[in-house]
């Protein structure tokens, strides 16, 4: 493995993870903690084997344990812990696609969740404008719009749906009280992660709504496996209204086409 002599500057807040983290390596696959999680690096403690080279694969998971993002990073240094079985590894992200990238920032907002206290959208009114609620909403801190999405209302989720922040609208399709006619609005949302949209495509509440199903089927961040997997049992009719619909992607598209020519 080739080093770097100096660690690269810090960028971003870094913050005391502690989180379960996986190192994939050559030889197997490896428990640790996460320290010091920031959009750029962290930092692996465990028993873990020196690298064996510069790039590495990991995985990162909430404490939960419901989400999980894997990653790719370069190693700047490793160290010998305090305990002799244990070693520290600083790593830098690199090559973050955007589902990486959205990933990461789902796990550093409910890094902020826990605790949080709760935000407030009483000020806005019936009918206000996409504007006067994307103003409403950023003026609530990240922690609490979180945390207000996991247990809102009809009332405030018919504002938080409007939010940029994919982590927000993750939290929001985890909502218990979220209801079909509110999940087919979200799947609208091009700030849907994909991992997001498996879990609306998962979910048992709302079994397999035909318009939900195409919504999600022409989401560009849609995984095509599980595109496929949800249209697997739509009939010839629905085929072709999804056929007609813009934003399908050519991958599936073609599938669908080969699936009618089958009949």
């Amino acid at each position: 493995m080739s080093g770097h002599s100096e660690e690269p500057p810090r960028r971003g807040f870094r913050f005391p993870a502690g989180v379960q983290a996986e190192l994939h390596d050559e030889s197997g696959t490896f428990v640790c903690a996460a320290e010091n999680l920031s959009r750029t690096g962290v930092l692996l403690v465990g028993p873990l084997p020196p690298p064996a080279h510069e790039q590495v694969d990991i995985t990162l998971k909430d404490r939960s344990g419901s989400h999980q993002t894997r990653l790719t990073g370069r190693v700047i240094r490793a160290t010998s812990d305090e305990d002799p079985s244990s070693l520290r590894i600083a790593i830098e992200f690199i090559d973050l696609d955007d589902a990486g990238r959205d990933g990461l920032e789902i796990l550093l907002a409910r890094l902020l969740e826990a605790g949080a206290p709760p935000g407030s959208l009483d000020l806005l009114k019936p009918g206000a404008s996409p504007l006067e609620v994307k103003k409403s909403l950023e003026a609530i801190p990240l922690p609490q719009r979180l945390n207000l999405a996991s247990r809102a209302a009809l009332r405030e989720r018919e504002f938080l749906r409007l939010d940029a922040n994919p982590a927000v609208l993750d939290a929001l399709v985890r909502n218990p009280n979220l209801t079909l006619v509110e999940a087919r609005a979200i799947a609208a949302s091009p700030f849907l992660t994909s991992g997001t949209l498996d879990v609306l495509a998962n979910d048992p509440r709302f079994g397999a709504d035909e318009e939900l199903v195409l919504a999600l089927a022409v989401h560009p961040k849609i995984a095509l496996p599980v595109a496929e997997r949800i249209t697997s049992q739509l009939k010839p009719p629905q085929l072709r209204r999804l056929l007609a619909k813009p934003g399908l992607s050519g991958a599936l598209r073609d599938r669908l086409l080969k699936r009618l020519t089958r009949g």
